[in-house]
């Protein structure tokens, strides 16, 4: 998916350890991105740079938490089917305590879109955060996303939602990143994310 913002305690990171002494003769072959043989010419190209906010809702009220906030850039490839975006985070507040992960974190999202129905059209999702589905207005400007990731039953979330609205005309993006408990037909909010993000496409020639 294009964006959002990533505050996820539980997301698997795979982590090399390598001795100081071998350090600069080896190097890890792990990625982030599944791999593949050769790459494919994208149809075109979009570029988001921008910044997210966090929340943690507490008392019944949504509480920033500056620590959390991060930098993230976005590469959105589009194929005939749907995109494949790669996201870069940055968090370099200096108090920030690792507990959303790495301080600089990559992730994956491929997107399929169905074909129109009417004013909609339905996305389907593999993710860094596992499978996710959707739905989106004809001219996918406004998408919004859930994941259901498989974690203990124990953690305070199970459940991502990711909200966008694209403003072409004013090359601007803005998500909200919601991490939430669903339980028994009911949301209980956890954190939040915010992101603001600049949007570069291609000259059309």
């Amino acid at each position: 998916m294009r964006h959002s913002g990533v505050f996820i305690k539980y997301l698997v990171v795979t982590v090399l350890v390598i001795s100081g002494a071998a350090l600069s003769s080896c190097s890890s072959l792990h990625s982030p991105l599944p791999l593949i043989e050769k790459a494919e010419k994208p149809l075109r190209t979009a570029v988001y740079v921008g910044t997210g906010s966090a929340y943690r809702f507490a008392h019944d009220e949504w509480e920033r938490m500056p620590a959390y906030d991060y930098e993230f850039s976005v590469v959105q490839r589009f194929r005939e089917d749907g995109w494949e975006s790669v996201k870069e985070i940055y968090r370099r507040h200096p108090e920030y305590d690792g507990r959303a992960g790495d301080r600089d974190q990559t992730l994956y999202f491929r997107v399929k879109t169905g074909p129109a129905e009417g004013n909609s059209r339905t996305l389907h999702v593999q993710s860094s955060w596992g499978q996710g589905k959707g739905t989106a207005d004809a001219d996918l400007g406004n998408i919004v996303v859930e994941f259901s990731p498989d974690i203990s039953r124990f953690s305070p979330f199970n459940a991502f939602r990711i909200t966008q609205h694209f403003f072409y005309d004013e090359r601007r993006l803005r998500e909200t990143v919601e991490i939430f408990r669903r339980q028994d037909g009911h949301e209980r909010p956890f954190m939040k994310m915010e992101e603001e993000a600049d949007m570069y496409l291609p000259v059309k020639k």
